[in-house]
């Protein structure tokens, strides 16, 4: 809450009201809140609009010097014990103004602490995210990677599949040229020589489906290995 000029002048004339000297200790005890320096700097405005404390006329007469001697010497004493009053208030102050400053300075020290505290986490935060970051291209590059593999794979099943599609089709020129054969046993050595190399080449196209096959095989078991 902030104190205003206002409660300082009230509790300060409330106090002259009761018949005493207020002083700032007093007027801190009877407001709600409010620090020490704050008050003590509304309290001096106050005091400086009260004015200077009217003198009584001490002169007298010859008669009475003896009585003005000891009137000087209460005069003086009550100065004096006025002022050691208002020593020791302001001791009293400025013991509550150290109070202060160093509640200030232990706040200022505890929020230095959580600053840097919220620094390291922003930075550990910060380096998680970019971490995540370059986890996350990584991924994407394999992935990019896994596809062209997969559409390779495509493709040579695609070349597998039409080689073994062809194979039927040799089987059954090998067949129907058999069957030339046995009805004609006589041929010309050029009909001998053509099924020599017709059978040559189904040789070489069984040779070639075993071959794709067994290729087909690995590439179906590696990419297993690689899912897996």
């Amino acid at each position: 809450m902030t104190i205003t000029q206002e409660q300082v002048n009230a509790v300060a004339d409330a106090i002259c009201a009761e018949g005493n000297k207020p002083t700032v200790l007093d007027v801190r005890k009877r407001l709600p809140s409010g620090s020490m320096s704050a008050i003590w700097c509304l309290f001096q405005v106050w005091q400086s609009s009260q004015g200077a404390p009217v003198e009584s006329d001490t002169s007298v007469s010859s008669e009475l010097q003896r009585t003005l001697e000891d009137f000087i010497t209460q005069k003086i004493k009550a100065v004096r014990e006025r002022l050691e009053s208002e020593i020791e208030n302001l001791r009293q102050v400025n013991s509550e103004l150290i109070k202060e400053i160093e509640n200030q300075q232990n706040q200022l020290t505890l929020q230095g602490v959580e600053l840097q505290s919220a620094k390291a986490i922003k930075n550990e935060v910060s380096g998680r995210f970019d971490q995540l970051n370059a986890e996350l291209a990584r991924a994407k590059e394999e992935i990019e990677i896994e596809k062209e593999s997969a559409t390779q794979s495509r493709m040579e099943l695609v070349k597998a599949q039409l080689k073994l599609e062809s194979v039927p089709r040799l089987e059954a020129d090998l067949d129907q040229l058999y069957k030339n054969l046995e009805q004609e046993r006589v041929a010309k050595l050029n009909a001998e020589h053509s099924a020599k190399s017709l059978a040559t080449k189904l040789e070489t196209e069984v040779a070639a489906r075993k071959k794709a096959e067994t290729e087909l095989l690995d590439m179906i078991r590696d990419k297993k290995d690689t899912v897996l």
